[in-house]
Formats: C-alpha cells, sequence, structure tokens
C-alpha cells in the first residue's frame, strides 16, 4: 500500500485511501459469504418450462458449511496488520463539501473491524437468518444433508469462542502477548451480546434459537470457571479481566428475571 500509493513528495493520505478501499472490499466480500447461512434462492420459472426449477430452493447444505468455514477463518480471526502501514494512514486536513472530519487524525483500526466484524455476527444471527434455517429443515427431503439452525448456533460459538472450550495452551501469556487477542475479545463481547438479546428478548427469533442460545451460554460460563481456575495456565490481565466480565454477563441473562 505504502509503495503503490504514494509517490516521492506525495502526503500519506493516499495510503490511507487506498487501505481504505481494500479493506472496505474484503468486508464486503465477507458479508456476501455470510447470506449463504439461511440462504434460498429465488427462481422466477414457470410451469411447463424445460429444466424449471421450484419457485425457491434451499441453498446447498455444503455450500453453507464452506461459507461458515470461511468466515471462521477470516472474519473471526485474528487480522494481522502492520505497525508501519498503521502508523503511515495519515488523514486529510481538507475540510469542505462531501469531506468528513476525523474526530481521530490516526487510524482507530479496532473500531473500524469491530463495525464490520458486528455487522457480519448481527447477519448470522439475525431473526430472520434464523427463522430461514428452522423452517429449511422441513423444506429439505428427510433423506438429504440439511445445515440446522443447532447446527449454525453451535458452528458460531465454536468458532468465536475457541478459546473457552477447554482445548488447553498451558502457558504463561502477557499483557503484549495476550492469551485471547484484542480484536477476539471484541469479537466475544458483541456476541455475547447478541446471544443475550435472543435470550431476554428473542427479536422475532424461534424459540428454539432461544433455548439453543441459553444452553450455550450455559455451557460457556462452566467453561469459563474452568479456565481460570486452571493452574497451568497463566492468563494475562486482558484475558482474565475478558473473562471474568464475560462470565459475569452471562450470569446475569441466566439469572434475569421480569418484574410486572
Amino acid at each position: 500500500v505504502l509503495e503503490r500509493s504514494v509517490k516521492d513528495g506525495e502526503g500519506y493520505q493516499r495510503a490511507r485511501q487506498a487501505f481504505g478501499m481494500l479493506f472496505s472490499e474484503y468486508w464486503r466480500s465477507a458479508s456476501f459469504a455470510a447470506r449463504f447461512p439461511g440462504g434460498v434462492l429465488v427462481h422466477r420459472d414457470h410451469k411447463g418450462d424445460k429444466n424449471g426449477r421450484p419457485p425457491f430452493e434451499i441453498v446447498d447444505a455444503k455450500q453453507q458449511r464452506a461459507a461458515m468455514k470461511l468466515l471462521s477463518g477470516t472474519v473471526f480471526g485474528t487480522p494481522k496488520y502492520d505497525a508501519k502501514v498503521l502508523n503511515h494512514l495519515a488523514a486529510t486536513r481538507w475540510s469542505h463539501w462531501g469531506m468528513r472530519s476525523y474526530t481521530r487524525l490516526d487510524y482507530s483500526i479496532h473500531d473500524y473491524v469491530s463495525m464490520m466484524q458486528s455487522m457480519i455476527v448481527s447477519q448470522l444471527l439475525d431473526s430472520l437468518t434464523l427463522s430461514r434455517l428452522q423452517d429449511g429443515e422441513l423444506k429439505v427431503p428427510d433423506n438429504a444433508d440439511c445445515y440446522t439452525l443447532a447446527e449454525h448456533l453451535r458452528t458460531i460459538v465454536e468458532s468465536i469462542f475457541t478459546e473457552c472450550k477447554g482445548v488447553e495452551k498451558p502457558g504463561q501469556y502477557t499483557n503484549r502477548k495476550p492469551y485471547i487477542s484484542s480484536f477476539r475479545r471484541n469479537l466475544q463481547r458483541m456476541t455475547l451480546k447478541n446471544f443475550a438479546g435472543l435470550v431476554t428478548s428473542g427479536y422475532g427469533a424461534p424459540e428454539d434459537a432461544r433455548t439453543l442460545a441459553r444452553m450455550h451460554l450455559s455451557t460457556l460460563d462452566d467453561q469459563i470457571a474452568a479456565l481460570l481456575a486452571n493452574k497451568k495456565l497463566k492468563l494475562d490481565d486482558y484475558s482474565r479481566a475478558h473473562l471474568l466480565d464475560s462470565q459475569k454477563r452471562i450470569q446475569q441473562v441466566l439469572n434475569a428475571q421480569l418484574e410486572l
């Protein structure tokens, strides 16, 4: 980016523009993949057409799983950004119609990544997506492979909360090299908020989604407790604080009461 977008004698504002274009295109492509889980193909064939197709067709289960695998390895992973590049993404100082002013001149990489991750997670846990997944189980023949609502929610939990699963990575972690990276901590927080919303209000999602979300939160609570009690694992301050906070949030959701 720095070599191709900025010539000698020019400011580094062009590097920020180029980085922003690549960044946006990356996440826009990810949002396309997020449409496959719970996806429905719509055809406008007429009765009697040669090789006519039904008006609606559930996206193949293998494609839905492939999309989730792609998202798990990219959107849900820890992105790698070169510190040198991030420190060269200068903001333009021009102020006129069509140019927005920056509240920060430096590049707030965590905010941008969190915003994009939130968009993908919200799409995967949207009530419409979850309803289509549940309905899709009846729209696929009994002897055919099907990507279910239960598999979808389990895939999300196992992909995003990998560090809590009990896959031990014994050792001593530091604030510079934490057990759970800053990007993953942000991702886990936003996912917990979405699951909390499913449990406490539902947002129009199927009741099965609510009960499954409660089950996974209960399992996460147990996993976090075991992780914090593991004497072989010396956690950094960031990860320990994050796990304690996550555990507290989960317990509040599971013990939530409604007063009338």
